[in-house]
């Protein structure tokens, strides 16, 4: 099967490729505004607090961000297959038994995090480091975020195995929408700290919760099932450990630049980090509808079409983020100012690693739903485990000589090294998938980036790089002006039908 071959446009009366597209561009949207309110959040707050209270800030982000992982058992990840697999009565067993199993565990864990700061009398007799101390000060905020964020996740990948792309779409829309107006009254108006802005998000984040939970219908009450409940943890486990492996692999860096190199510098890191997370949700949620739909294609055995849908994913995704990398760079003198202030403005290495790494790991992401779905879940965490080792022993190795961009370098080349080892082990697999089509896409990036190389002041000769690209994919197929073209018109609202 020949590149070409595999981007011809589809059909625009396919039913699969039209309800993709319409799946894929309600989560777009959806995330597109989350992310322009997670921007409009960090302006705000990022003006309104010092570089060490952002940094605190980032911390308890990321230690409730371990926490959901831990606690959400792999669902996030599975979920959308087990849906979507099921029949109609298994469906509501599975999403009452997974609801009610993880509102006992998040209590229980709730319970455990508050224990440990009151236990923890006199933490500065276990370390006299700033970041620790705020970080037990804090642990009493944690429940707040990550028993809403673990049950948004959890409710997410249900919609998604349901197709219910619409609700998903409204939840995350209102929760975008009432966390700016929060942080907006509370810390910029009101001039609040560091507990208000905690309190701001989780409130938001609990109201979109309600709308994603009646979204659910009739399966959204609560009501445990042993057996349901432990076939889901027993299929999400390797998913689960690819999870936790993910978290130290996208997010512990966080941590080690904040302990390597200062609080404040962890701020700037994770606040940088915001813009490869723009894209890499983004992207995300155009991929969203793939799971399930491959999952259909593997139990009808129709393993051709099923590489054709991936290969599609990963043109995609490549051709979006490689290019969205070229473009973020380009402007980010005036990007960064723009959207923080000039204190988290660094060189042009750092924010074009973190974004080729967010494009690389999506890549990773798109190999290994092919796998979840052919059902060798054990392999994805094997990489992943492999790559979060590489990337911890390059981050201690790279962080204290060259700071930012040892850390942002150490993410890009583990991630790339995820990327390949998912190819090989999804062609191992069965699943014919072109090492050009792989490859091509990051050669074209590296030829338009040399002109990054050269900080060029001027805006228009800085946009060459990300112009280049785009013109050197049309002429060599990674896509096509046909595709693209499929790809808009399924988009048009005439696509739309009301049970979207």
């Amino acid at each position: 099967m020949t590149v070409s071959a595999r981007r011809q446009p589809a059909s625009d009366n396919d039913p699969d490729f039209r309800r993709l597209v319409r799946g894929a561009f309600l989560s777009a949207i959806s995330i597109l505004i989350s992310m322009a309110a997670l921007l409009i959040t960090g302006k705000l707050f990022t003006n309104a607090l010092d570089q060490e209270q952002v940094g605190i800030f980032a911390l308890l982000l990321v230690c409730s961000d371990f926490i959901i992982y831990a606690a959400g058992l792999g669902f996030a990840a599975s979920m959308p297959k087990l849906i979507a697999a099921a029949g109609q009565e298994d469906r509501k067993k599975i999403i009452a038994s997974a609801l009610a199993g993880q509102l006992m565990l998040l209590c229980a864990v709730s319970a455990a995090v508050l224990l440990l700061q009151a236990g923890i009398t006199h933490p500065e007799r276990i370390s006299t480091h700033r970041g620790w101390l705020a970080v037990h000060g804090g642990l009493h905020l944690l429940p707040l975020l990550f028993v809403t964020g673990c049950l948004r996740d959890l409710i997410l990948a249900m919609l998604a195995g349901l197709n219910r792309y619409g609700w998903r779409a409204g939840g995350i829309t209102l929760a975008s929408l009432t966390q700016v107006a929060a942080v907006w009254v509370f810390i910029w108006q009101g001039g609040g700290g560091l507990t208000a802005l905690v309190i701001a998000l989780a409130a938001s984040y609990a109201l979109a919760l309600a709308l994603l939970w009646i979204g659910l219908g009739s399966a959204a009450v609560p009501r445990f099932s042993q057996r349901h409940y432990r076939e889901a943890v027993l299929f999400s486990a390797p998913l689960y450990l690819n999870q936790v492996m993910n978290f130290f692999h996208q997010r512990f860096d966080t941590v080690l630049v904040s302990l390597l190199a200062g609080v404040g510098y962890g701020a700037v890191y994770e606040m940088l980090k915001r813009i490869p997370l723009i894209v890499n949700r983004t992207l995300n949620a155009l991929l969203v509808p793939y799971l399930p739909h491959i999952s259909r294609l593997i139990a009808r055995e129709d393993r051709t079409q099923a590489a054709k849908v991936l290969n599609e994913a990963a043109a995609l995704s490549a051709f979006i983020g490689y290019g969205a990398a070229l473009f973020f760079t380009a402007l980010q003198t005036t990007l960064i100012p723009f959207l923080f202030n000039k204190e988290y403005l660094t060189g042009s290495t750092t924010l074009f690693l973190l974004l080729l790494a967010a494009s690389l790991a999506l890549q990773s992401g798109v190999m290994a739903q092919m796998l979840i779905a052919l059902g060798r879940n054990l392999s994805v965490p094997i990489v992943n485990m492999s790559t979060m080792a590489l990337c911890l022993f390059l981050d201690l190795l790279l962080i204290p000589r060259w700071g930012l961009a040892g850390a942002a370098g150490a993410a890009a080349f583990s991630s790339g090294c995820s990327y390949a080892l998912m190819v090989f082990w999804a062609r191992y697999n069965g699943i014919r998938i072109s090492l050009r089509s792989c490859a091509l896409p990051l050669l074209l990036l590296s030829i338009s980036a040399l002109s990054l190389y050269y900080e060029m002041q001027n805006a228009l000769f800085r946009l060459l790089p990300p112009v280049l690209f785009t013109v050197l994919c049309l002429m060599t197929g990674v896509t096509s002006p046909g595709r693209l073209h499929a790809i808009t018109k399924a988009l048009l609202p005439g696509s739309f039908s009301a049970s979207d």
